[in-house]
């Protein structure tokens, strides 16, 4: 794409698209440097409830002081139009490395992973923050394998409702835990994150995630049919210890 002027910034190019917004490459005259610059999308600039979520996600995020989250450089808006100025990450989609290989991940380099995007995790949490969308697709790693945990658009902190209205859901349901399938309350909000990282750990090691997810009402049953006995990764990776 050609570079667009937006405000101070010129956008180079797309960079990643999701629910809430979509991410540039962007060059900040102010700063003169590169940024990656998340972007409200038009048709939902209008949206009083995207704009909140929004607004949300730059306080949360800009309050997590850990290295493996994303550094937020400011955030505000511009023509009506809110955004968050971030550092611009050289690094591979963790979602789109999995989904572009037959093998699954070694289990040191998956640990590894877990290990690092945890480390995140708790710096969002010391600050009352949870993330509730940790999947693949969410974490970046860098070429000597370092992680950040990205995309807090649906981060929100534990003390307070938020935006999302009683008896609806935010997330990937695939990774939804059952507490979190109706409306989770705020302190099981951090138990929420933690089984989704869970997921996302079995699904490097394994290739795939523990159980379906197929309808608003699967996420968790699951795990309730296992009447609390623990699934051996062994079961579908023999080769794992």
């Amino acid at each position: 794409m050609e570079s667009t002027p937006f405000g101070h910034y010129q956008l180079q190019k797309l960079i990643g698209r999701g629910g809430m917004g979509e991410v540039y490459q962007a060059y900040d005259s102010d700063t003169d440097r590169i940024v990656a610059l998340k972007v409200l999308p038009p048709h939902l600039a209008q949206d009083r409830a995207f704009q909140e979520r929004f607004r949300q996600e730059s306080h949360a995020a800009a309050g997590v002081n850990d290295p493996h989250v994303v550094p937020i450089h400011g955030y505000g808006e511009i023509d009506g139009r809110l955004y968050l100025d971030m550092r611009l990450i050289e690094g591979r989609n963790l979602g789109a490395m999995l989904a572009n290989t037959a093998k699954p991940m070694e289990p040191a380099l998956a640990v590894s992973i877990v290990e690092q995007a945890g480390m995140a995790l708790d710096g969002a949490h010391r600050v009352g923050l949870v993330h509730r969308d940790v999947k693949p697709s969410n974490i970046l790693i860098t070429d000597n394998d370092f992680v950040y945990l990205i995309d807090f658009g649906l981060a929100r902190c534990a003390d307070d409702v938020g935006v999302t209205t009683a008896g609806s859901t935010v997330g990937t349901l695939a990774t939804w835990p059952r507490s979190g399938s109706r409306a989770a309350k705020p302190i099981r909000a951090r138990t929420s994150t933690r089984w989704r990282a869970c997921c996302t750990n079995v699904s490097r090691v394994c290739g795939r995630i523990p159980g379906t997810a197929s309808s608003s009402r699967s996420p968790g049953t699951w795990c309730l049919r296992r009447r609390g006995r623990p699934t051996r990764i062994r079961g579908w990776r023999p080769s794992t210890r």
